[in-house]
């Protein structure tokens, strides 16, 4: 998929949920609760065994259904093999300039972790449009963000670790200039994936999203 059109889907939904499992049938239902909910674009994690089966499994599922990318990269040939697979978007918990020239020669969308004004710069100077912002939460939480953007207010920045699912700390991002959220096992929890409790992972992604457009909704002062 065209990156741009990847940049444009997560910016207009706001919201990548993010998950591993060993499993494929339950990836494959976990994804599909989060698309029937409204999510849009879907990140699975390289984290643990089966991994790349699984995210086979996925891609050829959901053909043309849903952005899919995968996360946790560390590495140009891992992020290579990904895209082969047919990987969206590629996500990394730090920079690498060999992961952005990779991904961008292939049209790829990258989205690399940073953690300080120096890291965000270095990745803008090679081209990244969206930056994660990793681990969110321990790092400082939205006063961290509304800091970095003060003297960068163009920088587009996705938060991702630690934001729990309440519409206060969503909120609190979004004022902070969060362009979009990345969740993980704060809304794809990890004993609703192993016990298969599939109806409540659809209501949580369902429920972030609302939240996420509500703020959309509000009027500026």
């Amino acid at each position: 998929m065209d990156r741009l059109v990847v940049y444009n889907t997560i910016l207009s939904t706001r919201l990548v949920p993010l998950f591993y499992t060993p499993q494929i049938s339950v990836a494959i239902d976990v994804t599909r609760c989060c698309l029937q909910a409204g999510a849009k674009v879907i990140e699975f994690t390289h984290r643990g065994e089966q991994a790349a089966v699984v995210f086979a499994a996925l891609r050829q599922e959901f053909n043309k259904d849903c952005v899919l990318g995968v996360g946790s990269i560390l590495d140009a040939p891992t992020a290579a093999f990904y895209i082969a697979q047919g990987a969206d978007f590629i996500v990394s918990p730090i920079f690498d300039p060999s992961l952005a020239s990779l991904c961008h020669r292939h049209g790829v969308a990258y989205i690399p972790g940073a953690a300080s004004p120096t890291e965000i710069v270095n990745a803008l100077s090679y081209g990244v449009e969206i930056i994660k912002l990793f681990p969110a939460a321990a790092l400082g939480g939205p006063a961290l963000l509304r800091s970095l953007r003060g003297p960068m207010p163009w920088v587009k920045i996705l938060p991702t670790g630690g934001i729990p699912l309440e519409e206060k700390a969503i909120h609190a991002w979004l004022e902070a200039g969060a362009v979009a959220i990345g969740m993980g096992s704060e809304l794809l929890r990890r004993e609703w994936i192993v016990t298969q409790r599939f109806d409540l992972i659809e209501d949580a992604v369902r429920k972030a999203l609302n939240w996420l457009h509500a703020f959309q909704s509000q009027p500026r002062t």
